[in-house]
Formats: structure tokens, sequence, C-alpha cells
């Protein structure tokens, strides 16, 4: 004998074989009759987009600004020195010579 199966997995069944453009619609539709602006939560989503890709790249400024000033910092420490690791003695260092 053949089972029946229940009407939940109809539905089911049957919203899984939509269309990805008449889903779109359907929920459009849907959102229209609770009064949901999709235009307006569109807007809302590319500017919080936008916010994100100027806070990278502020981060990203910040971050090469460091990055340039500790270069130059060490450029200006390998400037004061006459020969290059000279000043690096690590047996007067342990021992105190």
């Amino acid at each position: 004998m053949a089972t029946r199966r229940a009407k939940a997995d109809e539905g089911n069944a049957s919203i899984a074989n939509i269309s990805r453009t008449r889903r779109a619609q359907l929920v459009a539709e849907f959102e229209g009759e609770l009064g949901i602006d999709y235009k307006a939560r569109a807007k809302a989503a590319e500017a919080e987009h936008r916010w994100q890709i100027r806070k990278t790249f502020i981060v990203w400024t910040i971050a090469l600004i460091f990055f340039t000033i500790a270069c130059q910092k060490l450029w200006i420490m390998g400037q004061d020195v006459d020969v290059p690791f000279s000043d690096i003695n690590p047996v007067s260092d342990l021992f105190g010579e």
C-alpha cells in the first residue's frame, strides 16, 4: 500500500520548486502588504556597505602611516651609526665589560 505524504511536505515541496525570480516577486508583494519599503531597505544596505568601505580605508590609512613612521625611525637610527652593528657586542652586554 502506498503511504500518503503529509500536507506540510507538499507545501514545502511546492515552495522549493518556485523559481528565484517568482520567489523574489512574492516576497516583494508580501513586504508591500506589510508596509515594508524594500527600496528604503536597499538604500540602507547600500549606505551600510559604503560606510564599511570608508572604515576599511581609514583603518588601512592609519596602518600605513604608522608603518611609514616606523620605517623612518629605523632609517634615522641607521643613519646615526658609523659602522653597522658596531654597537652590538653580546659579550660586553652579558658580562658588563
